[in-house]
């Protein structure tokens, strides 16, 4: 029985960036992506929807400002790419302090989020941003923990090593719709999609792609925005947290290519 993470982590993280992806100046492009990113070609999320373990991460503290995203794993924790971490400090030079917004489905309307302070993170020790097959994984502490409720509510971990290949996940995320906008969207967009077998995923990806072996492809297009989103496989019991959105390659889309997760399952001794 798969259940959720309620006490203490240990840590690590990043949001891969590939012209390779979706990471920002100073960061290796996974040939074409970067670490802010959003859903091109999903839907508005409805809201019916389950998605209470989502966060969205601001890089500023005086006014929200969605950089990234992230995943509620615990009361005091949230999973996120590693990469998101790193571009919190490159803009506001510390993430101590920093606000999350829990309970959002529209980031035009805040006043019923829960927000909560970052009071430490750590990334994977691994993680190295110019490598987007580096762990790209990493934790967000927040010494006031969230009021677990129908709109909050953590994501439930995998089973260590456990396989997702071939089932149906969902991630949202409020990253760019089209390639071409330079703004964030503010409804919640969510797309379905399979996890794709290794060999298919390399397939579909360029032959000098940067795969890591801990991670894995879904055919989803993610963009600008939606770095540190979670994929999520639904079941009676919960959202099953799949992977953490990491690279894709730029322009958001180009060739129908995949976008990469973290696979969850991998780090599961190390989350825990």
């Amino acid at each position: 029985m798969k259940c959720f993470l309620l006490g203490l982590l240990l840590i690590g993280s990043v949001f891969a960036k590939p012209d390779t992806s979706l990471y920002e100046d100073g960061v290796a492009a996974a040939k074409e992506f970067q670490p802010e990113s959003r859903i091109i070609g999903g839907e508005v999320a409805s809201q019916s929807l389950k998605t209470s373990c989502l966060v969205s991460l601001s890089v500023s503290s005086i006014a929200y400002a969605h950089v990234c995203a992230g995943a509620i794993i615990g009361k005091e924790w949230v999973l996120t790419a590693a990469h998101c971490l790193k571009e919190l400090e490159r803009i506001a030079g510390d993430v101590i302090g920093l606000p999350v917004y829990a309970g959002l489905k529209d980031r035009s309307n805040i006043e019923n989020a829960q927000i909560r302070n970052i009071d430490f993170a750590f990334s994977h020790k691994l993680f190295n941003v110019s490598d987007e097959s580096s762990p790209d994984i990493a934790l967000l502490h927040f010494s006031q923990g969230f009021n677990f409720s129908v709109a909050v509510s953590p994501a439930v971990l995998p089973y260590r090593k456990e396989s997702y290949t071939n089932k149906t996940v969902v991630t949202y995320g409020w990253g760019l719709t089209k390639p071409t906008e330079t703004a964030y969207i503010k409804e919640l967009q969510v797309a379905r999609s399979e996890v794709l077998p290794e060999e298919q995923c390399r397939e579909q990806l360029p032959e000098d792609a940067p795969l890591g072996v801990e991670q894995i492809c879904a055919k989803t297009s993610a963009c600008l925005g939606d770095g540190g989103s979670p994929l999520v496989y639904e079941t009676k019991g919960g959202s099953e947290l799949v992977g953490i959105t990491s690279w894709g390659y730029l322009p958001c889309a180009v060739k129908n290519r995949p976008t990469v997760y973290t696979e969850i399952s991998q780090y599961i001794k190390w989350i825990t």
